[in-house]
């Protein structure tokens, strides 16, 4: 078990809710679970799905880590000028990240083309093309239609 999930399991159903409500961006309340456990779960497997730290999960709970002083690191046993462990960051090689730096090429891509490459639906494609990288990202996307009738997407500069 890592210490991720063992800390989860500590969490109140109020900060399972807000974590997940932080990392989805759905709106998530107390009452979204009818037990605790299916909270938890929930949390579980958004960890995995999207490689979050144990920073980055408290951070999205609402709870603000706090970093030991050297006193506390002696006292169990931790030399006092001992540096707490980094905490992993996101991996670059992200489904979104390849999709950026496809509609980055001089070219573009095709929906198809996308598809392919990140095993997603068109209309995921369509949807994460719009959402979240015109909206959250602020990527000014232009397209244009083939003569096939496909789409090519690019990111203008």
């Amino acid at each position: 078990m890592t210490t991720t999930s063992v800390a989860i399991e500590k969490f109140t159903v109020a900060q399972l809710a807000t974590a997940i409500s932080s990392i989805t961006g759905e709106t998530v309340t107390t009452k979204s679970f009818n037990y605790k456990s299916k909270a938890v779960d929930r949390l579980k497997a958004l960890i995995t799905e999207h490689h979050l730290s144990n920073q980055d999960v408290l951070q999205a709970a609402g709870i603000e880590a706090i970093t030991p002083t050297g006193e506390a690191m002696s006292g169990i046993g931790i030399g006092a000028g001992a540096k707490p462990p980094k905490t992993k960051r996101k991996p670059r090689d992200s489904k979104r990240a390849k999709v950026i730096e496809m509609l980055k090429r001089d070219g573009g891509a095709t929906i198809t083309q996308i598809t392919e490459v990140t095993g997603w639906q068109p209309h995921t494609v369509r949807g994460a093309i719009s959402g979240a990288l015109k909206k959250k990202l602020g990527y000014n996307i232009v397209s244009r239609k083939l003569d096939t009738g496909e789409r090519i997407y690019r990111i203008e500069a």
